[in-house]
Protein backbone atom coordinates (compact mmCIF):
# COMPACT_ATOMS: atom_id res chain seq x y z
CA UNK A 1 0.00 0.00 0.00
CA UNK A 2 1.22 3.56 -1.21
CA UNK A 3 2.75 6.05 1.58
CA UNK A 4 -0.21 8.28 0.06
CA UNK A 5 -2.83 6.14 0.83
CA UNK A 6 -1.58 5.78 4.79
CA UNK A 7 -1.73 9.12 4.87
CA UNK A 8 -4.92 9.78 4.31
CA UNK A 9 -5.75 6.99 6.53
CA UNK A 10 -4.00 8.67 9.24
CA UNK A 11 -5.67 12.13 8.10
CA UNK A 12 -9.38 10.62 8.79
CA UNK A 13 -8.37 9.01 11.98
CA UNK A 14 -7.00 12.16 13.40
CA UNK A 15 -10.32 14.24 12.11
CA UNK A 16 -12.46 11.36 13.65
CA UNK A 17 -9.92 12.02 16.99
CA UNK A 18 -10.28 16.19 17.00
CA UNK A 19 -14.25 15.44 16.43
CA UNK A 20 -14.46 13.26 19.98
CA UNK A 21 -11.88 15.33 21.54
CA UNK A 22 -14.55 18.46 20.56
CA UNK A 23 -17.24 16.24 21.77
CA UNK A 24 -15.50 15.44 25.22
CA UNK A 25 -14.35 19.26 25.78
CA UNK A 26 -17.96 20.01 25.70
CA UNK A 27 -19.61 17.46 27.67
CA UNK A 28 -16.81 18.57 30.33
CA UNK A 29 -17.86 21.97 30.17
CA UNK A 30 -22.31 20.70 30.59
CA UNK A 31 -21.25 18.63 33.35
CA UNK A 32 -19.61 21.43 35.17
CA UNK A 33 -22.92 23.49 35.18
CA UNK A 34 -24.26 20.23 37.26
CA UNK A 35 -22.21 21.03 40.34
CA UNK A 36 -23.77 24.76 40.39
CA UNK A 37 -27.49 23.43 40.13
CA UNK A 38 -27.11 20.65 42.59
CA UNK A 39 -25.29 23.20 45.14
CA UNK A 40 -27.83 25.49 44.45
CA UNK A 41 -30.75 23.04 44.81
CA UNK A 42 -29.32 22.13 48.32
CA UNK A 43 -29.20 25.30 49.67
CA UNK A 44 -32.55 26.16 48.49
CA UNK A 45 -33.97 23.01 50.27
CA UNK A 46 -32.11 24.36 52.95
CA UNK A 47 -33.27 27.71 52.87
CA UNK A 48 -36.61 26.66 52.71
CA UNK A 49 -36.45 24.03 55.76
CA UNK A 50 -35.25 26.92 57.89
CA UNK A 51 -37.67 29.34 56.85
CA UNK A 52 -40.44 26.90 57.16
CA UNK A 53 -39.16 26.02 61.16
CA UNK A 54 -38.94 29.79 61.71
CA UNK A 55 -42.29 30.24 60.37
CA UNK A 56 -44.19 26.92 62.22
CA UNK A 57 -42.09 28.40 65.72
CA UNK A 58 -43.66 32.12 64.65
CA UNK A 59 -47.11 30.70 64.45
CA UNK A 60 -46.63 28.45 67.23
CA UNK A 61 -45.97 31.33 69.64
CA UNK A 62 -49.06 33.15 68.20
CA UNK A 63 -51.45 30.40 68.67
CA UNK A 64 -49.75 29.35 72.17
CA UNK A 65 -50.32 33.23 73.31
CA UNK A 66 -53.93 32.79 72.39
CA UNK A 67 -53.91 29.24 74.88
CA UNK A 68 -54.47 27.43 71.47
CA UNK A 69 -51.26 26.12 71.37
CA UNK A 70 -48.52 24.24 74.02
CA UNK A 71 -44.72 24.18 72.81
CA UNK A 72 -43.37 23.70 69.88
CA UNK A 73 -42.58 19.93 70.56
CA UNK A 74 -45.72 19.20 72.49
CA UNK A 75 -49.11 17.94 70.65
CA UNK A 76 -51.61 20.11 69.50
CA UNK A 77 -53.71 21.37 72.22
CA UNK A 78 -56.50 22.94 69.83
CA UNK A 79 -57.75 21.83 66.01
CA UNK A 80 -56.12 25.34 65.18
CA UNK A 81 -52.87 23.41 66.07
CA UNK A 82 -52.88 21.04 64.23
CA UNK A 83 -53.98 22.50 61.24
CA UNK A 84 -51.74 24.86 61.53
CA UNK A 85 -48.80 22.21 61.95
CA UNK A 86 -50.38 19.83 59.03
CA UNK A 87 -50.53 23.44 56.70
CA UNK A 88 -47.01 23.92 57.42
CA UNK A 89 -45.58 20.66 57.19
CA UNK A 90 -47.61 20.32 53.37
CA UNK A 91 -45.89 23.71 52.31
CA UNK A 92 -42.81 22.67 53.52
CA UNK A 93 -42.86 19.71 51.61
CA UNK A 94 -44.34 21.24 48.55
CA UNK A 95 -41.35 23.46 48.66
CA UNK A 96 -38.86 21.04 49.20
CA UNK A 97 -40.32 18.78 46.37
CA UNK A 98 -40.46 21.75 44.13
CA UNK A 99 -36.92 22.30 44.57
CA UNK A 100 -36.14 18.57 43.57
CA UNK A 101 -38.33 18.67 40.56
CA UNK A 102 -36.58 21.79 39.83
CA UNK A 103 -32.96 20.61 40.34
CA UNK A 104 -33.76 17.23 38.27
CA UNK A 105 -35.29 19.34 35.18
CA UNK A 106 -31.99 21.76 35.20
CA UNK A 107 -29.93 18.61 35.27
CA UNK A 108 -32.11 16.52 32.95
CA UNK A 109 -31.52 19.50 30.04
CA UNK A 110 -28.01 19.63 30.55
CA UNK A 111 -28.07 15.74 29.57
CA UNK A 112 -30.22 16.22 26.90
CA UNK A 113 -27.98 18.68 25.48
CA UNK A 114 -25.09 15.96 26.19
CA UNK A 115 -27.07 13.36 24.09
CA UNK A 116 -27.62 16.09 21.20
CA UNK A 117 -23.79 16.55 21.03
CA UNK A 118 -23.20 13.14 20.46
CA UNK A 119 -25.47 12.45 18.50
CA UNK A 120 -24.19 15.61 16.10
CA UNK A 121 -20.87 13.74 16.95
CA UNK A 122 -21.47 10.96 15.02
CA UNK A 123 -22.88 12.54 12.17
CA UNK A 124 -19.91 14.78 11.90
CA UNK A 125 -17.93 11.48 12.06
CA UNK A 126 -20.08 9.50 9.76
CA UNK A 127 -20.14 12.42 7.16
CA UNK A 128 -16.15 12.76 7.47
CA UNK A 129 -15.47 9.18 6.91
CA UNK A 130 -17.39 9.02 4.51
CA UNK A 131 -15.39 11.65 2.66
CA UNK A 132 -12.25 10.16 3.10
CA UNK A 133 -13.08 7.02 2.51
CA UNK A 134 -14.43 8.56 -0.82
CA UNK A 135 -10.47 10.09 -1.77
CA UNK A 136 -9.06 6.95 -0.24
CA UNK A 137 -11.20 4.76 -2.82
CA UNK A 138 -9.90 7.10 -5.96
CA UNK A 139 -6.50 6.54 -4.47
CA UNK A 140 -6.42 3.21 -4.39
CA UNK A 141 -8.25 2.69 -8.27
CA UNK A 142 -5.61 5.03 -8.92
CA UNK A 143 -2.71 3.24 -7.91
CA UNK A 144 -4.30 -0.25 -9.26
CA UNK A 145 -4.12 2.07 -12.62
CA UNK A 146 -0.51 3.23 -12.75
CA UNK A 147 0.24 -0.81 -11.48
CA UNK A 148 -1.34 -1.85 -14.67
CA UNK A 149 -0.15 0.58 -16.82
CA UNK A 150 3.87 -0.50 -15.44
CA UNK A 151 3.10 -4.00 -15.59
CA UNK A 152 2.14 -2.99 -19.54
CA UNK A 153 5.06 -0.54 -19.93
CA UNK A 154 7.37 -3.56 -18.60
CA UNK A 155 5.47 -6.19 -20.67
CA UNK A 156 6.08 -3.54 -24.14
CA UNK A 157 9.93 -3.87 -22.92
CA UNK A 158 10.10 -7.28 -22.45
CA UNK A 159 8.82 -7.76 -25.70
CA UNK A 160 10.52 -4.96 -27.52
CA UNK A 161 13.60 -6.75 -26.23
CA UNK A 162 12.86 -9.93 -27.24
CA UNK A 163 12.18 -8.74 -30.67
CA UNK A 164 15.42 -7.06 -30.71
CA UNK A 165 17.18 -10.13 -29.63
CA UNK A 166 15.46 -11.96 -32.18
CA UNK A 167 16.77 -9.71 -35.00
CA UNK A 168 20.12 -9.96 -33.45
CA UNK A 169 20.04 -13.74 -33.54
CA UNK A 170 18.62 -13.89 -37.21
CA UNK A 171 21.37 -10.88 -38.21
CA UNK A 172 23.85 -13.16 -36.92
CA UNK A 173 22.49 -16.45 -38.69
CA UNK A 174 22.31 -14.36 -41.71
CA UNK A 175 26.31 -13.45 -41.12
CA UNK A 176 27.20 -16.53 -40.81
CA UNK A 177 25.01 -18.26 -43.40
CA UNK A 178 26.70 -15.41 -45.76
CA UNK A 179 30.31 -16.31 -44.62
CA UNK A 180 30.01 -20.41 -45.44
CA UNK A 181 27.98 -19.38 -48.86
CA UNK A 182 30.47 -17.20 -49.87
CA UNK A 183 33.46 -20.03 -48.99
CA UNK A 184 31.70 -22.44 -50.75
CA UNK A 185 30.84 -19.54 -53.62
CA UNK A 186 34.55 -18.88 -53.87
CA UNK A 187 35.68 -22.72 -54.46
CA UNK A 188 33.03 -22.63 -56.90
CA UNK A 189 34.35 -19.71 -58.43
CA UNK A 190 37.44 -21.02 -58.28
CA UNK A 191 36.41 -24.26 -59.86
CA UNK A 192 34.84 -22.56 -62.61
CA UNK A 193 37.24 -20.24 -63.66
CA UNK A 194 39.77 -23.49 -63.82
CA UNK A 195 36.92 -25.16 -66.20
CA UNK A 196 36.61 -21.96 -68.31
CA UNK A 197 40.55 -21.43 -68.72
CA UNK A 198 40.95 -24.99 -69.80
CA UNK A 199 37.90 -24.58 -72.10
CA UNK A 200 39.31 -20.81 -73.39
CA UNK A 201 35.86 -19.74 -72.16
CA UNK A 202 35.83 -15.70 -71.84
CA UNK A 203 36.34 -15.01 -67.51
CA UNK A 204 33.67 -13.83 -65.22
CA UNK A 205 34.42 -11.23 -62.52
CA UNK A 206 35.08 -12.43 -59.34
CA UNK A 207 33.11 -12.25 -55.85
CA UNK A 208 32.51 -8.45 -55.33
CA UNK A 209 31.36 -7.46 -59.35
CA UNK A 210 33.66 -5.43 -61.12
CA UNK A 211 33.72 -5.14 -65.16
CA UNK A 212 34.30 -8.21 -67.07
CA UNK A 213 34.21 -9.34 -70.52
CA UNK A 214 31.69 -12.17 -70.80
CA UNK A 215 29.78 -14.21 -73.58
CA UNK A 216 26.02 -13.30 -74.38
CA UNK A 217 23.91 -15.83 -72.65
CA UNK A 218 25.24 -17.27 -69.05
CA UNK A 219 24.62 -21.14 -68.33
CA UNK A 220 22.70 -21.66 -65.07
CA UNK A 221 25.51 -22.56 -63.00
CA UNK A 222 26.80 -19.29 -63.99
CA UNK A 223 23.25 -17.60 -62.75
CA UNK A 224 23.74 -19.37 -59.65
CA UNK A 225 27.07 -18.01 -58.68
CA UNK A 226 26.54 -14.22 -59.78
CA UNK A 227 23.07 -14.89 -57.47
CA UNK A 228 25.23 -15.70 -54.63
CA UNK A 229 27.46 -12.83 -55.23
CA UNK A 230 24.91 -10.76 -55.75
CA UNK A 231 23.98 -11.45 -51.95
CA UNK A 232 26.98 -11.51 -50.51
CA UNK A 233 27.44 -7.47 -51.87
CA UNK A 234 23.80 -6.68 -50.78
CA UNK A 235 25.20 -7.41 -47.13
CA UNK A 236 28.51 -5.74 -47.66
CA UNK A 237 26.29 -2.88 -48.26
CA UNK A 238 23.92 -3.62 -45.57
CA UNK A 239 26.76 -3.60 -42.70
CA UNK A 240 28.18 -0.08 -44.25
CA UNK A 241 24.91 1.18 -43.93
CA UNK A 242 24.82 0.25 -40.32
CA UNK A 243 22.26 -2.78 -40.18
CA UNK A 244 24.14 -3.97 -37.15
CA UNK A 245 23.13 -0.74 -35.42
CA UNK A 246 19.99 -0.47 -36.03
CA UNK A 247 17.65 -0.27 -33.24
CA UNK A 248 14.15 -1.82 -34.58
CA UNK A 249 12.50 -4.30 -36.87
CA UNK A 250 11.26 -1.46 -39.84
CA UNK A 251 15.29 0.18 -39.87
CA UNK A 252 16.60 -3.28 -40.31
CA UNK A 253 13.95 -3.98 -43.45
CA UNK A 254 14.81 -0.22 -44.67
CA UNK A 255 18.30 -0.70 -44.80
CA UNK A 256 17.88 -3.98 -46.15
CA UNK A 257 15.75 -2.39 -49.57
CA UNK A 258 18.28 0.23 -49.62
CA UNK A 259 21.41 -2.10 -49.81
CA UNK A 260 19.49 -4.52 -52.17
CA UNK A 261 18.98 -1.25 -54.47
CA UNK A 262 22.65 -0.33 -54.54
CA UNK A 263 23.47 -3.82 -55.38
CA UNK A 264 21.04 -4.31 -57.56
CA UNK A 265 22.34 -1.33 -59.47
CA UNK A 266 25.97 -2.91 -59.53
CA UNK A 267 24.47 -6.16 -60.92
CA UNK A 268 22.24 -3.72 -63.53
CA UNK A 269 25.51 -1.70 -64.48
CA UNK A 270 27.18 -5.14 -65.16
CA UNK A 271 24.31 -7.50 -66.75
CA UNK A 272 21.55 -6.40 -68.66
CA UNK A 273 18.37 -8.14 -70.10
CA UNK A 274 17.37 -11.68 -68.95
CA UNK A 275 20.54 -12.19 -67.48
CA UNK A 276 20.16 -9.47 -64.71
CA UNK A 277 16.62 -10.27 -64.16
CA UNK A 278 17.58 -14.06 -63.36
CA UNK A 279 20.04 -13.16 -61.16
CA UNK A 280 18.28 -10.85 -59.01
CA UNK A 281 15.06 -13.40 -59.03
CA UNK A 282 17.87 -16.20 -57.75
CA UNK A 283 19.11 -14.07 -55.37
CA UNK A 284 15.61 -13.16 -53.99
CA UNK A 285 15.69 -9.48 -54.70
CA UNK A 286 12.77 -7.59 -54.04
CA UNK A 287 10.50 -7.83 -57.28
CA UNK A 288 9.44 -4.27 -56.79
CA UNK A 289 13.40 -3.36 -57.24
CA UNK A 290 13.98 -5.02 -60.45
Amino acid sequence: MSSYIDQLRQSMEEEKRLYELAQAQQTAVLNQQKDPIKEAAAKLRGDTYTNARLSAIGNNEVLAQKGLAGGVYQEPRSGYSETSRIRQDTALRGALNAADLEEAKKIAEIEAKIKDLGYDTGKQIAASTSRWNEKIAAAVQEEELRRLQREREDQLRRQQQEREDQLRREQQEREDRIRKEEQAFQRELANAAAASARSSAPSYAQAGGGSTARKAGLTAADKKLYSRSLIDRVDSYAQSLGVGRAGTYSQIEQIQRQAWAKALEDLRAQFGGSDFAAIAGLAGAPSDLY
